[in-house]
C-alpha cells in the first residue's frame, strides 16, 4: 500500500503537471473542457465543484483536504454523478487525459408508478422508453431520472422466456395489463432474487410453467448439411436433402441459378432460376439434368428474425433496485449455407471382381461415363473379405472406349492362403528360429522339409514333424507346419580325477569334479526325469558308481574304493566314465568323457635301518594321483631323520637319543608320530617304571619341538623328540622321573641332580653290548613303522672293583680311609687276602 504521505505527494505532482502542461484543455464533444481550482479554493471540472470521500462520506475537494484527509484509493465526483462511484482515484487521473473518450451514456429511467394486482403491487417502469420491470423487489423503487448505469445483456434462458411471454413480450399470455405487470414482475424476482410471493396469483402458474418449459428463443440458423453429394437417380442428377433447423416462423432466401432446380420437400414448391424463401423445419433438395456440370453454393444465408434478448440496468449508486427488460437484435453472425456440385454423367460401367474358383462376386464398382469417354480399370492388388485374401490371376489392364450401352468388366481372383512353418524347441516350446511365411494361391504346389539350426556349439537334433504335411496342393485352408526341436539339457565333462592313498582295509576315497553347462532352465520337468551315472571301473568291472537327475548333478563327487580286494602296498589303474544315459539328454565332451589313474593302497611297511649301513632314516611314498583331460601327476610324502650311533660308555653314564623329524606332503597333509625307545629292563634302574615288552622296556620319547609351515600346497613339518628328562639322586645315584618328582616319592631320601634328557644305565651294570631300538608307531598316509637298531656298549665300570677286567678303564676307584688296614674289624664276609691284596696294592 501506498503511504498517504507518499499518495498526496503523487496526487499534486499530478495536478501540477496538469496545470503547467494543460492550463487550458479543449476536448471532443463530451469530454473534459476545463479542470482546475475555483475563487473558493474547490476543485472543479467544467464549471462544477468536485465532491471527495472522506471517511466514507463526500464533501466538496480541496486540493489540502485531499492530500490530507482524503479516503485512498477514491474516485473525485461532480454532484451530478455523486452515486456513480465506480472507479479508482488514479483512473480518475488517467482517464483525464483520455479526453477524447466519452463516457458511455445512463440510460433514462422512467417510474410511471405503482400497479396493484389482487394485493401484490409492483413498480411500472421504462428504461430509454421500454417497458422494464424490477428484478428486485426487496430493494427499493427507484424514482424517475435516477442515475442507473449503462444497460447490458443478461444471458438466462429462463429469464428470456419470462419477457418473451409476459407483459409487452411478442409472445404475451396477458390480456388485462395490471395482471401481467405484476405477475411479469414477481416470477422475475424469483429468477433473479429468489423472490417467492404472488404464486397464488391466476396466471402465475401458467407463466412459470412456460418459463421453465416453454420454446426454445433461439433464433439461429443451421442446415444440417451443408456439403450436399450429388447421385444419379432415373435421368437426372439428384443432390441429397438438408433441413433448416431454426424457428418455423424464420426463414432463409436462397437464390436459385439457371439449371438448377430446388425442391422444398416439405412444402413441394419447385424453383428454377429464381428465389425460395425456406422455412425452419422445412426440407429440400437440388436437381440437375445429367449433362449439367455445376459448383452451385448459396452464399451465406441471414437469418430473417432478430434475437430476444434480456437485459439488465444497476444503480449507479444507493441500493434501489436492478430493472431488467427485453430487446431485438441482429446477429450479423447468424448465417448458414449449402453447396453442391453437379457433374456430367451418362453411361454406367460396372467393375466386377469374380473368385475364380467358386465364381462367386467378391466385389462390384459402378461408375459414370460420358458416352464417348475412353476409361481404364485394372485388378485390385488383393480384395479381403473377413480373414479371406484373393489376389488377381494377372494384373492386366482393360482399356475402350464407352459407348451407348452401360459396360460390365470382370476381373478374376484366386484365393490367397499362407503357408507358415515354425520351428520349435521341443522340451519348452519357444521359437528357435524366425517364422517362414509365404504365400500361395489354390492349386499351387509346396514342400517343406526341416532344415538344419545351429545354436553355438550345438546344432539341434530333430524330433518330430506336427501340423499340416509337409507337401501338398494348396486347397482352401492355410498350412501350417511345425518343427520340433531339441539340444541336450547339459554338457558335461570330467575335469579332475583325483584317489588318495588310505589303509587298504578302509578303501580309497576318490574326488571326481565335473564341468557343466545347463542348455536349459533346471524348471524343466525333464531335469527330474533324466539320469546319467557316473562310475568308477577296476578295468572293466564297475566297482562304484553314483546316479544323478540332470537338474543335481554335482561339480564335485566323492566315492570309496571298496576295500574288497585290496590290500597293503597294491597299486590298480582306475576309469571314471559316464554311464546309463541317453546321448540326446547329455552332452559329454569327448576330450573329457573319461579320466583314468593308479590308486594306491597304503604300504603299511615297517623300515629297518642301522647308523652302521646308513646316515639317514629316509622314505618316500604317494599319498595322491590325479588326473585331468591333459595332465597326470603323483603327489608324495616324505619323511627323514638322521642316524646317530650311540657312543661307548662306563656304567653309570647317560647318553641322549633324538629324533629330528623332517616331514613332507605334497597335498598339505600333517604327521603325528610316536616314537619309543626300546632297551633291555635289566639296564633299567628299578625304581623307574615303563612298560615292558618282552625282555625289553619302552620308554615314551617326547616332544620337544615343533616347526608347521605351507609352501604352496605342500605342508612341511620339522620335529624333534627325545628321551623324558630324569632327576639323579645325590650318594644314591638313584634315577626318578619328573612324575615321581612331582608326587613327592618317599624313596627320595636326598638331593636330586639335573640328569637331562637321557638314558643312564646301572652302575652296577654288567659290561658288553646291549641292542636298543628307536620304534614308532604306523605314521603318515601310508602307516610307515621305523625300526632303527643301535648297540650301546658298556666298556667299562663307573667303580673299580676286585673282578673288574677293566680295572685301567673304570671310572673311580675307592680306597679305605686307614691304608696300613683297611679292615680294622676284619675283612668283610666273603672277602678274601687275596682282595685285601689288591685293594693295598692300589
Amino acid at each position: 500500500m501506498i503511504s498517504r504521505k507518499l499518495f498526496g505527494r503523487v496526487v499534486l505532482l499530478m495536478i501540477v503537471i496538469m496545470f503547467s502542461v494543460f492550463p487550458k484543455m479543449e476536448a471532443t464533444k463530451g469530454g473534459l473542457k476545463t479542470f482546475g481550482i475555483n475563487y473558493d479554493g474547490y476543485l472543479e471540472m467544467n464549471g462544477e465543484v468536485l465532491y471527495m470521500s472522506v471517511d466514507g462520506k463526500r464533501e466538496k475537494a480541496t486540493l489540502d483536504g485531499l492530500i490530507k484527509k482524503g479516503d485512498r484509493n477514491q474516485v473525485l465526483l461532480l454532484e451530478s454523478d455523486i452515486a456513480e462511484n465506480d472507479k479508482g482515484f488514479l483512473s480518475f487521473i488517467f482517464s483525464f487525459f483520455a479526453a477524447g473518450e466519452a463516457k458511455a451514456a445512463a440510460p433514462k429511467i422512467e417510474y410511471k408508478g405503482a400497479i396493484n394486482y389482487r394485493g401484490s403491487v409492483v413498480g411500472d417502469f421504462r428504461v430509454d422508453g421500454k417497458q422494464a420491470f424490477c428484478f428486485q423487489h426487496s430493494k427499493a423503487s427507484p424514482p424517475t431520472g435516477s442515475k442507473y448505469k449503462e444497460s447490458v445483456p443478461y444471458e438466462n434462458e429462463r429469464v428470456q422466456r419470462a419477457l418473451y411471454y409476459g407483459w409487452g413480450g411478442q409472445g404475451n399470455i396477458f390480456t388485462d395489463r395490471k395482471q401481467g405487470i405484476v405477475i411479469t414482475s414477481l416470477i422475475l424476482d424469483r429468477l433473479y432474487s429468489n423472490g417467492d410471493s404472488g404464486k397464488s396469483l391466476p396466471g402465475y402458474e401458467k407463466l412459470w410453467d412456460l418459463v421453465l418449459n416453454g420454446k426454445d428463443l433461439n433464433r439461429k440458423v443451421r442446415f444440417t448439411d451443408t456439403e450436399l453429394s450429388v447421385n444419379v437417380k432415373g435421368n437426372k442428377q439428384v443432390s441429397e436433402s438438408t433441413k433448416l433447423n431454426a424457428d418455423k416462423e424464420n426463414y432463409v432466401t436462397v437464390s436459385v441459378p439457371n439449371g438448377i432446380t430446388l425442391v422444398n420437400e416439405t412444402s413441394g414448391k419447385k424453383v428454377v432460376s429464381g428465389k425460395m424463401k425456406i422455412y425452419g423445419e422445412q426440407k429440400v433438395h437440388l436437381e440437375a439434368d445429367l449433362d449439367k456440370n455445376y459448383n452451385f453454393t448459396t452464399g451465406e444465408l441471414g437469418s430473417n428474425m432478430k434475437i430476444f434478448q434480456p437485459l439488465i440496468t444497476k444503480p449507479s449508486g444507493g441500493n434501489t433496485q436492478v430493472l431488467g427488460y427485453g430487446d431485438w437484435f441482429t446477429d450479423p453472425n447468424n448465417t448458414t449455407s449449402f453447396s453442391a456440385v453437379f457433374k456430367v454423367r451418362q453411361k454406367k460401367i460396372n467393375v466386377q471382381h469374380i473368385d475364380k474358383y467358386s465364381g462367386k462376386l467378391l466385389e462390384e464398382e459402378s461408375y459414370t461415363r460420358n458416352i464417348g469417354s475412353t476409361y481404364s480399370f485394372e485388378p485390385k492388388t488383393s480384395i479381403s473379405k473377413g480373414a479371406e485374401k484373393f489376389i488377381p490371376v494377372n494384373t492386366n489392364k482393360k482399356t475402350d472406349t464407352l459407348g451407348n450401352k452401360d459396360v460390365t468388366i470382370k476381373f478374376y481372383y484366386n484365393l490367397e492362403r499362407s503357408v507358415t512353418v515354425n520351428y520349435y524347441d521341443n522340451r519348452t516350446g519357444d521359437k528357435i528360429k524366425e517364422t517362414k511365411n509365404y504365400k500361395k494361391v489354390r492349386g499351387e504346389k509346396y514342400a517343406e522339409k526341416h532344415p538344419a539350426i545351429k545354436s553355438g556349439e550345438y546344432t539341434y537334433r530333430f524330433v518330430k514333424t506336427t501340423g499340416d504335411k509337409e507337401s501338398g496342393t494348396i486347397g482352401g485352408k492355410n498350412i501350417v507346419i511345425n518343427y520340433h526341436y531339441d539340444k541336450p539339457l547339459v554338457k558335461l565333462s570330467f575335469d579332475k580325477l583325483q584317489i588318495y592313498t588310505a589303509k587298504s582295509t578302509k578303501g580309497l576315497p576318490v574326488k571326481v569334479h565335473l564341468s557343466k553347462e545347463m542348455n536349459y532352465k533346471t524348471t524343466l520337468k525333464d531335469f527330474e526325469e533324466k539320469k546319467i551315472t557316473v562310475a568308477l571301473y577296476l578295468k572293466d568291472k564297475k566297482i562304484v558308481s553314483k546316479t544323478y537327475s540332470a537338474k543335481k548333478i554335482p561339480k564335485k563327487i566323492e566315492m570309496t574304493i571298496p576295500s574288497d580286494g585290496l590290500k597293503a602296498a597294491v597299486k590298480n589303474l582306475y576309469t571314471v566314465k559316464f554311464t546309463d544315459f541317453d546321448k540326446s539328454d547329455f552332452k559329454i565332451d569327448a576330450a573329457a568323457s573319461e579320466l583314468s589313474t593308479d590308486g594306491y593302497a597304503a604300504s603299511e611297511k615297517t623300515i629297518k635301518a642301522t647308523s652302521e649301513k646308513q646316515k639317514e632314516f629316509s622314505y618316500k611314498g604317494v599319498v595322491m594321483t590325479e588326473k585331468t583331460p591333459t595332465t597326470g601327476k603323483v603327489y608324495y610324502e616324505r619323511l627323514a631323520f638322521p642316524l646317530m650311533e650311540i657312543p661307548k660308555k662306563k656304567t653309570g653314564y647317560g647318553f641322549e637319543r633324538k629324533v629330528n623329524l623332517h616331514y613332507e606332503n605334497e597335498i598339505g597333509g600333517s604327521i603325528k608320530p610316536s616314537f619309543d625307545f626300546e632297551v633291555p629292563t635289566r639296564l633299567v634302574d628299578s625304581y623307574l617304571t615303563y612298560k615292558k615288552s618282552g625282555d625289553g622296556s619302552l620308554i615314551i620319547m617326547e616332544q620337544t619341538k615343533a616347526t608347521n609351515k605351507k609352501q604352496g600346497e605342500t605342508s612341511v613339518h620339522d620335529l624333534v623328540y627325545e628321551l623324558p628328562h630324569i632327576n639323579v639322586e645325590r650318594h644314591t645315584g638313584s634315577l626318578f622321573s619328573d612324575g615321581q618328582v612331582e608326587s613327592k616319592d618317599k624313596r627320595i631320601s636326598y638331593d636330586l641332580l639335573d640328569g637331562g634328557r637321557k638314558f643312564y644305565s646301572p652302575i652296577w651294570a654288567e659290561l658288553g653290548n646291549y641292542e636298543t631300538k628307536i620304534k614308532s608307531k604306523p605314521m603318515g598316509v601310508n602307516l610307515i613303522k621305523t625300526e632303527v637298531t643301535e648297540q650301546l656298549e658298556l666298556y667299562a665300570s663307573m667303580y673299580a672293583h676286585m673282578d673288574s677286567k677293566t680295572k685301567d678303564l673304570d671310572e673311580v676307584l675307592l680306597k679305605p680311609v686307614y691304608a696300613d688296614e683297611p679292615f680294622p674289624n676284619g675283612l668283610p664276609e666273603g672277602w678274601t687276602k687275596k682282595d685285601l691284596d689288591w685293594i693295598m696294592s692300589r
